[in-house]
């Protein structure tokens, strides 16, 4: 079982500051200086002159890449990480609460790096406006006009959902709390008093039921139902595709909250209550996602291989030839052997550091199977006047695209690194702090 939280272990960071912290700090602002200035570099000479997307014609590009498939992937991070907060107050599993607001910090995240992602595929910052003004007709026509949608939706509950959960135990804290946030800490309580806490919590019950209940029908229902309406390019609809979203989003979720609880309880030496057990539940759950994963990736290739469409077989073949394909088959089931592994014989082959490389080999596989998801149907259109026009398409990242997209991953850490300095990463009761 997990121990008994120490209410001065979590405050630590709040209250000291390290060498560490200034180098990693340092690091993680200079690699954000080195995308901005690929940014600026892409809105100087435009999107397609830099990285070859936004056109769909004789040049045989397409329209959509990284970016895009990068938004997917951390829409999915975000789905999962708020799912894994909300199951832990549902369903009352008091040991996981260590990892509840990690959790909750990531979607937050993630879901403002899913944003960015759609604003770096515009081209031009200023036509996310365009899309949000026209959203009444886009809607007709673009996913991505949906996709905002959602995102929005699920970014103001998230963030309601954090500062609810966060209004009694800043109370408590804020004799302890560093100063300088001080109106950050106004914000969070205004208006607080002791006897609202009881109906906070109902609140905070009922919204994570809410959440539990948007997860499936959201990551693993609109997203890939938007897609499928798109007829024209093959691979975007099926029986399994809603399914197969699902558990990728999942999978790349808790691979995310094993990467930053690792880094954590490293980082502040929380072994005390970030335990063992933790990561080897973890380690199961994503042993199964995982699995469930490669059996989905496999019923699409049997789809494709079946007497299927002639579109569909082209697909699926040209897809077989890509090395990015069985990178990610590579890394699908390396990842399941590996798992199992610690989960069979755990005295021989569990440790956290393994756990965390896995986690990371799984965030990047997901990743290279939703760029590939995106990528692979505009590469090959197949409804007129698209063929009648167009050349089936190419496409592969440029250092560019590579650059801003790892600039979205640096932004998460130091979300993180800020987010350690503001507030308790770790859940403390205001009775233990009173205490």
């Amino acid at each position: 079982m997990t121990e008994e939280i120490d209410a001065e272990q979590v405050l630590q960071p709040l209250k000291e500051t390290t060498r560490q912290f200034w180098i990693v700090l340092g690091l993680l602002l200079l690699w954000i200086l080195i995308a901005l200035e690929a940014w600026s570099h892409q809105l100087t000479y435009g999107i397609f002159a830099v990285t070859g997307l936004g056109d769909w014609g004789i040049s045989g590009e397409v329209p959509w890449g990284l970016y895009i498939g990068g938004f997917v992937w951390w829409i999915g991070v975000a789905h999962g990480g708020i799912a894994i907060s909300a199951a832990v107050r549902v369903l009352s599993i008091d040991r996981y609460q260590v990892i509840a607001r990690i959790a909750e910090v990531l979607t937050v995240l993630a879901l403002a790096m899913a944003a960015f992602n759609v604003v770096l595929d515009l081209g031009r910052p200023d036509r996310i406006f365009n899309t949000i003004i026209m959203w009444p007709w886009t809607v007709h026509h673009s996913p991505l006009a949906w996709d905002i949608a959602v995102l929005s939706m699920y970014l103001v509950l998230s963030l309601t959902y954090m500062t609810l959960s966060l209004r009694s135990e800043i109370a408590a804290l804020r004799d302890q709390l560093p100063r300088y946030f001080t109106p950050i800490y106004a914000f969070i309580t205004v208006g607080y008093s002791e006897a609202e806490d009881e109906k906070i919590e109902q609140i905070l019950w009922w919204m994570a039921v809410a959440i539990l209940a948007l997860v499936p029908l959201l990551s693993g229902g609109v997203v890939p139902w938007l897609f499928s309406l798109i007829g024209a390019q093959p691979g975007w609809f099926g029986a399994a595709a809603g399914a197969a979203m699902l558990t990728e989003s999942l999978t790349s979720a808790v691979a995310g909250v094993v990467i930053v609880a690792a880094v954590v309880r490293y980082a502040y030496g929380w072994h005390d209550f970030i335990d063992d057990h933790i990561f080897r539940d973890l380690a199961i759950v994503m042993a199964f996602l995982a699995l469930g994963t490669l059996w989905f990736t496999l019923h699409n290739v049997l789809t494709g291989y079946y007497m299927p469409p002639v579109n569909i077989a082209a697909m699926t073949a040209g897809m077989l030839e890509l090395h990015f394909f069985w990178i990610a088959i590579a890394g699908l089931i390396g990842s399941v052997i590996a798992l199992f592994a610690m989960i069979a014989w755990p005295e021989r082959f569990f440790n956290v550091a393994a756990i965390g490389v896995v986690a990371g080999v799984l965030a990047v596989t997901i990743l290279n199977k939703k760029v590939m998801f995106v990528v692979e149907g505009l590469m090959h259109p197949t409804s007129p006047p698209v063929t009648n026009l167009y050349p089936s398409g190419w496409y592969a990242p440029t250092l560019s695209e590579w650059i801003l997209f790892s600039g979205t991953i640096v932004l998460v850490a130091l979300g993180f690194l800020l987010a350690s300095k503001v507030i308790p990463l770790v859940e403390i009761e205001p009775s233990e702090v009173e205490a």
